[in-house]
């Protein structure tokens, strides 16, 4: 960038609306539409402020399926970018706009439910074709045996499928808890586990487990987080269920461009860029520690990211640490 670009580059900050929208897109990816429903912006409007905050660098889109959404930029230009996304990040939201946001993200899990509700039986046949628990799992247990400290941990997976990964945490952990917001999921895991002690399963989400006032020192979310409505939220509800020191791994897909995972398995994003993981912890407060790369078949590559919450805030997250597998 150069000298005669920064008044534009500073000038698409010069908009309360625009200021909102990035403070908006914290929360995770959103389109036009409902973008124009959170802030009382006509479609138009809104279309017009996007455009700036795109041309300018502060916004990015991707198309997810026959849906275009904006996130905030990746980039970090003039090494502010970053910065003054978690300056945003300090600011509560207001209260109408935070309900707002809640009402989308329970259209988007009602949707996901409906899904679950009527696949389940049926959904391990088309995750064939992306990656099976056998080819990532032992690459996120070794990952997580390199960083556990005791077996005398509280441990919660989000969204545990079959169970494959409930019975490894099980022999590794004393207390392990499984939460899904699909009974007929469950029911799947229900058929690995109910042979183990220490072992809780829950039909239930996140934020039911913070305002229950849970806490954990670890998370995971094992091949889950491309079918949860909002994720960039989801993650700093995570960051409330762990303890100082407490840890997230998140494994899941990195971007890619096959669009029948949305009608045959659920899916709600198209995997993730790890830089993007990265934007919505470190909003959350979580540092990342490491991260890992699996290469699989038909074009799919797995991510495995392990991000801590500091014990005191003035820790900074180290997002270069990533090493391939």
């Amino acid at each position: 960038m150069n000298l005669d670009q920064l008044p534009a580059f500073f000038k698409a900050l010069g908009d309360p609306t625009r200021l909102t929208v990035l403070q908006v897109l914290g929360q995770g990816a959103f389109g036009v539409l409902e973008l124009s429903d959170l802030l009382d912006v006509k479609q138009s409007g809104m279309s017009h402020h996007l455009k700036i905050l795109a041309k300018e660098g502060w916004v990015e889109s991707r198309r997810e399926g026959n849906s275009i959404y904006y996130r905030r930029a990746l980039t970090d230009q003039l090494g502010l970018q970053q910065n003054l996304f978690r300056t945003l990040d300090s600011y509560a939201l207001p209260k109408p706009l935070a309900r707002k946001l809640n009402d989308i993200r329970a259209a988007r899990l009602e949707a996901a439910q409906a899904f679950f509700a009527s696949h389940a039986d049926e959904l391990e046949l088309y995750q064939e074709r992306i990656a099976l628990f056998g080819q990532y799992g032992p690459e996120t247990l070794a990952l997580l045996d390199n960083v556990r400290k005791t077996s005398h941990q509280t441990v919660l997976e989000v969204g545990p499928g079959k169970g494959e990964f409930l019975r490894a945490l099980h022999e590794r952990f004393d207390s392990v808890t499984g939460v899904d917001i699909s009974s007929a999921m469950l029911d799947q895991a229900r058929g690995l586990t109910e042979d183990l002690t220490g072992v809780e399963l829950r039909q239930c989400d996140t934020a039911a487990l913070v305002a229950e006032g849970h806490v954990y020192d670890l998370v995971v979310y094992n091949m889950v987080l491309h079918h949860v409505p909002a994720p960039g939220q989801e993650l700093q509800q995570c960051a409330q269920l762990l303890d100082a020191g407490g840890l997230l791994v998140v494994t899941d897909l990195c971007r890619h461009e096959q669009e029948w995972a949305y009608s045959e398995c659920g899916d709600q994003w198209l995997g993730f860029e790890p830089d993007e993981l990265h934007q919505w912890a470190d909003a959350a407060g979580l540092a990342h520690e490491t991260g890992r790369f699996l290469a699989l078949r038909n074009g799919f590559q797995v991510q495995t990211q392990l991000y801590r919450k500091p014990f005191m805030q003035h820790e900074q997250p180290d997002r270069h640490a990533t090493v391939a597998a």
